[in-house]
């Protein structure tokens, strides 16, 4: 079985640079060398953006271990680390991978604000990655509190979930998760719906209850 040299580096400052990356593992590392290191881009307005996570490939399987252990949450450019071995060497590997598991580059956000338009999701997720589609399904004007983003790679997905999970849209927390393949358009509306009277039905409850209590 073909033995790991290579590191996924994720949570990066999107100000390091391919350079600055090279600079902090060689400067840190005990042994080994390294044969390649790349910080992920991608094209936003014409400018090369960091994605936030890259890949560095080692000389040996023992280097690649022995440097995700010792160098495991160091910090660089004011990011604390994550690192992960991994089998990829290129960019082709990295396509080739996901084109064998495309729904895993598509995330499902969930308890999206009423006020939250297609564009703020954009500018929220597109940092992280390049972004194939995003779908903000509506009903009479207004959306149904659910959307769909689905970036180029898997990483770029990892990286936005990683990142988000503990953000807020407009005093909301999205609660963003993988789509899964049966998460079609259909069941989330179902299933969105079945919450909205979960709900309705508690606060009514609460109320009634409320309403017992100060006229019983």
């Amino acid at each position: 079985m073909l033995q790991p040299r290579s590191l996924y580096v994720k949570n990066l400052s999107f100000k390091t640079t391919d350079e600055s990356l090279r600079k902090h593992f060689t400067e840190h590392m005990k042994g080994g060398r390294i044969l390649s290191f790349k910080v992920q881009k991608h094209l936003k307005n014409g400018e090369k953006i960091s994605t936030g996570f890259g890949f560095l490939e080692f000389d040996s399987t023992e280097t690649a271990t022995n440097v995700c252990r010792d160098l495991q949450g160091t910090v660089l450019d004011g990011h604390a680390l994550t690192l992960q071995l991994c089998h990829v060497k290129n960019d082709g590997q990295v396509r080739k991978t996901v084109e064998k598991d495309k729904s895993s580059t598509k995330l499902l956000v969930r308890n999206v604000a009423f006020e939250a338009t297609k564009k703020d999701l954009r500018q929220l997720f597109s940092p992280f990655g390049q972004i194939k589609s995003l779908r903000l399904p509506k009903k009479f004007g207004s959306h149904r509190g659910f959307a769909f983003v689905d970036y180029v790679t898997q990483q770029e997905a990892q990286t936005a979930l990683d990142a988000l999970s503990k953000t807020h849209l407009y005093g909301r927390r999205p609660v963003i998760e993988r789509a899964k393949e049966g998460d079609s358009l259909e069941e989330l509306r179902a299933r969105t719906a079945a919450q909205f009277s979960e709900q309705n039905g508690f606060q009514n409850s609460t109320k009634l209850l409320k309403k017992r209590k100060l006229f019983g």
